[in-house]
């Protein structure tokens, strides 16, 4: 595995080297966008609507839409001129219960791997966060944009996740939602019920792509040559009301035991 980031982890005057590798990959099925007539690749064009003409990469330059149709012009240079920490540390700015944090703000995760001759100073910071039941509210400067994160034990490795800042989130002020509305005893009783037989423990490993899955034994069929048979539509059940919907998914259950 290619390292992403090296650094050092800093907390007051310690300093752990580290390298920073990614801890998750996208498992999508990508697909090329293909030309009906003869399924030639199709391929992404520069062209300017105005000059008439094919742009080169040299020839673009920034555009920030502050308002319709218009654009203020941001060059290269100007981006980089911009005072930007560029340190290389992941600088720990306090300890927190990992409870504070909504999964809401959390955006990507990283490993984090001691370098030779950091890893006593890497335990010793492992073994005190386990201790203590905290997780390391940090700063860190990743991909040319400086990042709030969090730092925290998994599986006896440090691991950094990027948090959205609060003004990424999307507030649901603008959402419908209903404040409160009279419960009927009954309903209320039976969805209780209901939640007891889907108590369980989380195990990701139980639970897969299942549309992933069926799209790639379509494209292994069609590779082989194979007949494809496409599975009847599945009749959705009706229901009634609320009240119907509990008890006839309480039976279900019921019966599945």
């Amino acid at each position: 595995m290619k390292a992403l980031w090296k650094g050092n982890i800093s907390f007051a005057l310690v300093n752990i080297p580290v390298k920073l590798y990614g801890a998750s990959h996208r498992k999508d099925i990508g697909f090329h966008l293909l030309h009906k007539k003869c399924s030639t690749p199709l391929t992404y064009e520069r062209y300017c609507t105005i000059c008439k003409t094919d742009v080169e990469w040299e020839d673009t330059t920034h555009g920030y839409e502050y308002e319709k149709g218009k654009f203020v012009v941001i060059s290269d240079e100007e981006i980089e001129h911009i005072p930007i920490k560029k340190s290389k540390s992941i600088d720990i700015l306090r300890f927190v219960d990992a409870k504070e944090i909504d999964p809401i703000y959390y955006d990507k995760s990283y490993y984090l791997e001691p370098v030779e001759g950091g890893e006593r100073a890497y335990v010793l910071l492992r073994e005190t966060m386990k201790e203590a039941g905290k997780v390391a509210l940090s700063k860190i400067t990743f991909k040319d944009k400086e990042h709030i994160a969090v730092l925290r034990v998994f599986h006896d490795t440090l691991m950094l996740h990027t948090l959205f800042y609060a003004d990424e989130i999307v507030k649901p002020e603008a959402l419908n939602i209903p404040k409160k509305i009279t419960l009927d005893s009954k309903e209320f009783a039976l969805a209780t019920e209901l939640i007891k037989h889907f108590l369980g423990r989380f195990n990701i490993d139980t639970y897969h792509d299942e549309f992933r899955d069926s799209l790639m034994e379509l494209i292994k069929a069609k590779i082989a040559g194979k007949e494809i048979k496409v599975a009847p539509k599945k009749e959705v059940e009706k229901v009634v009301s609320l009240m119907d919907a509990l008890k006839k998914s309480l039976e279900k259950k019921k019966k599945a035991v």
